[in-house]
């Protein structure tokens, strides 16, 4: 008979193998094990609670550093030190800037002068002393030719005789000067060639010319002696050494320029040589000294002319300069020593000393390396300046304090204001190396 499965009804709690409970011990396990999965709920990061305006002001916010916390400094605070920090760093800076300045304006008055008359010498004491600079030069300009002659010229140039006696050696014209090579020169004129003064020779520059004209007589720079003193005691003592070469000895035909072009040329070479001569002479014046154009003598001389091309021909012509000149504070105390009451061992600088118009009171001296002394005159108007000795003055001021400043002035009464200034400023004494005071002159007004 067929079962419906609704016969089939397991009974309740039938008794199986697979219900039978397993004793712990008995129970076999596998190689691995897999654990349960752990679930945890996500972590919400946590945030700080928002300061209030008061805490805000005190603290702008917090870092931390190895799980501390630390609060940062209070803005005024980082202000006050940042303050001190700089002002510690300024006066470390101006300690090293040591030094002062001593800035004075000098004793000064206003002078004139009318043709006032002075007298300069070349030696002596307690006079105004001066001395002679000469300077030479040679320039030539290239000019159509005009014709043909026939010429026939000495060669000339420039010697120094030189004196090694005590005594001034005097010379007529004509004297004569030999080369080892036979070569004979002779002077124009009669000469003086001063005498030596302590360990420096007498000496006294002089064109020569050739004895005899020709192109033979054209040589280098040579020594001479004065055959006309052989067997004397002078003959060693007196003697002479080229300062130019011998140039311009000819003998043959030469181009010839007009009268007309030879005057306007001559005049061109006299005006170009005396403004180079008096150019040459201020820069060559050495410092300290002050030469016036005025007190200054130019000779000119005619050399011979050379060939320049087939159709025009050169003329040459020499310069010489002699130039006074003066001390510029021997000058400027000489002068103002008539304008006003000079103490002993006062010196004084006249400013613009060189716009002072200064002529000889007559003709210039012939010769004014020979001359003794020259009388001048002054004509304009200058401000003289006491001269303040600033190597004694800084000696004074080291290690002075600034009230002491009137005391030390007492040895200077030529300094008529001052002002002192002291570095770093809160220092009230001047240092103690002089090198660190700086002494500076004050226009006067």
């Amino acid at each position: 008979m067929p079962k419906n499965i609704e016969d089939m009804i397991v009974p309740e709690r039938r008794r199986s193998i697979r219900n039978i409970p397993i004793p712990e011990g008995r129970r076999k396990t596998s190689g691995y094990s897999v654990p349960p999965p752990v679930y945890s709920a996500p972590s919400i990061p946590t945030v700080p609670p928002v300061p209030t305006p008061s805490e805000a002001k005190h603290y702008e916010s917090d870092f931390h550093r190895n799980g501390a916390r630390f609060p940062r400094m209070p803005r005024k605070g980082v202000w006050i030190a940042a303050g001190i920090s700089i002002l510690i760093l300024l006066f470390a800076i101006l300690s090293i800037f040591n030094g002062a300045t001593f800035a004075y304006v000098p004793k000064s008055i206003d002078i004139s002068f009318n043709k006032d008359a002075y007298t300069a010498e070349k030696s002596g004491e307690g006079k105004l002393l001066y001395s002679v600079i000469k300077l030479s030069e040679d320039k030539g300009l290239k000019v159509s030719a005009s014709g043909e002659e026939q010429v026939s010229r000495k060669a000339s140039g420039v010697i120094v005789v030189y004196n090694t006696t005590n005594k001034t050696q005097k010379f007529r014209s004509t004297t004569r000067f030999k080369t080892p090579e036979g070569n004979v020169y002779q002077v124009p004129d009669a000469i003086v060639v001063p005498a030596q003064k302590g360990s420096e020779p007498g000496s006294l520059e002089v064109t020569v010319f050739a004895e005899f004209p020709g192109a033979e007589s054209n040589i280098g720079l040579a020594d001479f002696t004065l055959p006309g003193l052989s067997g004397t005691s002078l003959a060693s003592a007196v003697y002479a050494r080229s300062k130019t070469e011998m140039t311009g000895g000819f003998v043959g035909v030469e181009r010839v320029v007009s009268e007309k072009d030879k005057t306007r040329v001559t005049n061109d070479l006299q005006t170009t040589l005396k403004e180079g001569l008096i150019s040459e002479a201020k820069a060559q014046a050495p410092e300290g000294f002050v030469l016036f154009p005025s007190l200054s003598s130019i000779t000119f001389e005619e050399l011979p002319q050379t060939e320049a091309d087939k159709n025009s021909t050169t003329l040459n012509m020499r310069a010489n300069l002699y130039g006074v000149m003066f001390k510029e504070n021997d000058l400027s105390t000489h002068l103002t020593a008539k304008k006003a009451d000079l103490a002993v061992g006062d010196t004084i600088d006249i400013v613009g000393l060189e716009s002072l118009e200064l002529a000889f009171t007559d003709t210039a001296p012939e010769d004014l390396l020979l001359s003794d002394k020259i009388d001048f005159s002054v004509s304009g108007v200058a401000k003289a300046l006491w001269v303040i000795d600033e190597t004694a003055l800084r000696a004074d001021l080291v290690g002075k304090h600034k009230r002491d400043i009137p005391s030390i002035l007492n040895n200077y009464p030529n300094i008529e204001s001052v002002n002192a200034t002291i570095r770093p400023f809160w220092k009230g004494s001047f240092p103690d190396n002089s090198k660190d005071i700086v002494i500076k002159k004050l226009d006067v007004k």
